[in-house]
């Protein structure tokens, strides 16, 4: 046991702590703490984000490729489709959840055993799928507690289940397709987001009327990404 612990280094005890945020989210959307559960697992996905940082800074171990991948696993194909079905409650959900978790783990083999040489990604990435789907259950949670009530938001309460299934199906495909998505590169960017991200998370522990509002525009900046190869093409051939 020593020598396997002698093995693990920083940046693989980032990866356990995105695994403990995932098997958190499964135990709270278990529990029927949907909100929470989302927020878990947006926390994975800031603990991920962390592995590549720790990585790029620290000496990374044999160990590292594997451990990540199998953190991804649980806090971005498992975590969402517990989610989902809890949500839902329905067996087409569970349907749905098991071949979204296939084409996550298929999207994660891919990557690993055909490493990309450009600065993209073939494929949405498994974390990005989870974060918009989470992102979305969030919003949706919430958008029931508008005040004052904005009817055409609260109209979709009771479509969550369809909604979440839907998504979680094109993300499927999303996934293992051959899709080209550019990095985030730019430092300013990549700020506004994180600003966004950090203000989704803290929303959650301090539930108000406004709730809804970051994770809504979070999921809608994660929409536009979802889109973007379909206007990279266009720009292309007006080029």
């Amino acid at each position: 046991m020593f020598n396997l612990i002698k093995l693990i280094k920083p940046p693989d005890y980032v990866s356990l702590i995105n695994i403990i945020f995932g098997m958190g989210g499964i135990f709270l959307a278990l529990s029927g703490e949907f909100s929470a559960a989302a927020v878990y697992i947006l926390l994975a996905a800031v603990a991920d984000g962390l592995d590549g940082y720790v990585a790029r800074r620290t000496s990374s171990g044999p160990l590292g490729e594997h451990i990540d991948s199998l953190a991804d696993t649980v806090s971005f194909g498992v975590a969402p489709v517990i989610l989902i079905c809890s949500i839902s409650g329905s067996a087409i959900a569970a349907v749905i959840g098991v071949f979204y978790l296939l084409c996550g783990i298929l999207r994660l083999a891919r990557y690993n055993a055909f490493p990309s040489k450009t600065p993209g990604y073939s494929g949405i990435p498994i974390t990005a799928a989870a974060v918009f789907l989470a992102c979305l259950a969030l919003f949706l949670e919430n958008v029931q507690y508008t005040v004052p009530p904005i009817d055409f938001l609260q109209m979709l309460t009771p479509y969550e289940p369809v909604i979440l299934m839907f998504f979680m199906l094109l993300l499927s495909f999303v996934m293992v397709s051959s899709i080209p998505y550019m990095k985030v590169t730019k430092s300013k960017t990549f700020l506004i987001l994180i600003f966004i991200f950090a203000l989704t998370v803290l929303s959650a522990f301090f539930p108000n009327a406004l709730a809804f509002l970051f994770p809504g525009i979070l999921f809608l900046l994660l929409l536009i990404y979802l889109i973007s190869p379909a206007f990279m093409r266009h720009s292309k051939k007006s080029i």
